[in-house]
């Protein structure tokens, strides 16, 4: 476990998912990284916005999934997602989202809703 803490436009939640996709490509290591954001528009717009950082289209490296919508394919690395999402997979049999996550961001923690407090303790378990 890892905790990251920084100043709003740091780049926690655009810059290190990327930076941990970059090292585990350059060491020609697999990746698939899950970044959980709270609300389903921040969720798509940060993974537009990274997409585009990365000058790829969206959904390809990076994509997203969201309840009934998501961009992604079977080789996405990076996929940020809803806290509510990620619970609802961790509380049925249908764990397809983690199938080969290596990673698993948990970005704005600090907003506790019960989503995210719920993730975190099924994680736990």
């Amino acid at each position: 476990v890892v905790i990251i803490s920084g100043e709003t436009g740091s780049g926690k939640t655009t810059q290190v998912p990327q930076f941990i996709l970059d090292e585990h490509t350059r060491l020609n290591q697999p990746v698939k990284i899950l970044c959980t954001q709270t609300r389903r528009l921040a969720t798509t717009s940060v993974a537009e916005r990274v997409a585009q950082e990365r000058g790829e289209p969206l959904g390809q490296t990076v994509g997203f999934q969201i309840r009934l919508e998501g961009c992604s394919n079977k080789s996405t690395n990076l996929i940020f997602t809803t806290s509510g999402c990620v619970l609802r997979c961790l509380m049925s049999n249908k764990n397809e989202i983690f199938r080969n996550t290596t990673h698993l961001i948990i970005d704005e923690i600090h907003e506790r809703d019960k989503n995210t407090d719920f993730m975190l303790i099924s994680v736990k378990e």
